[in-house]
């Protein structure tokens, strides 16, 4: 198999059963790059019809969980949730925005703003 089937075994096995193998998740989403990161989340539904981030989020809650589940997620996806997060409730935390907008050319901006709207189905503008 391919290296990105082998990462999806990796997490498979590390949420299937009792229990969590979290070194295992570690060792899976915190060593790949964010193109491979964004190839396993797509590949992972195909191999086994879950979707990546729900598995993640019913295995793992806290910060612990929070981090692996945008770890999962390919970069504009996980950029815009963050900025969702920051803006929702009462109050926009403008310091997690800086971030991920600043120094962004129109184009990076363009793609954020198509990520947003497909996850959230939100325009980022509005």
């Amino acid at each position: 198999g391919s290296i990105i089937d082998e990462a999806c075994d990796a997490i498979h096995k590390a949420v299937k059963g009792w229990g969590t193998d979290e070194a295992g998740l570690i060792e899976v989403l915190g060593s790949d790059s964010a193109e491979d990161r964004t190839r396993i989340y797509r590949r992972y539904e195909t191999l086994y019809e879950k979707d990546l981030e729900r598995v993640l989020k019913s295995e793992q809650g806290g910060n612990f969980g929070t981090a692996l589940r945008l770890l999962s997620l390919p970069p504009n996806e996980m950029e815009a949730t963050l900025l969702m997060k920051s803006m929702k409730g009462i109050g926009t935390r403008e310091g997690h925005l800086y971030p991920i907008l600043c120094g962004r050319s129109n184009s990076d901006i363009k793609a954020l703003k198509d990520a947003y709207l497909k996850r959230f189905n939100r325009d980022l503008g509005e």
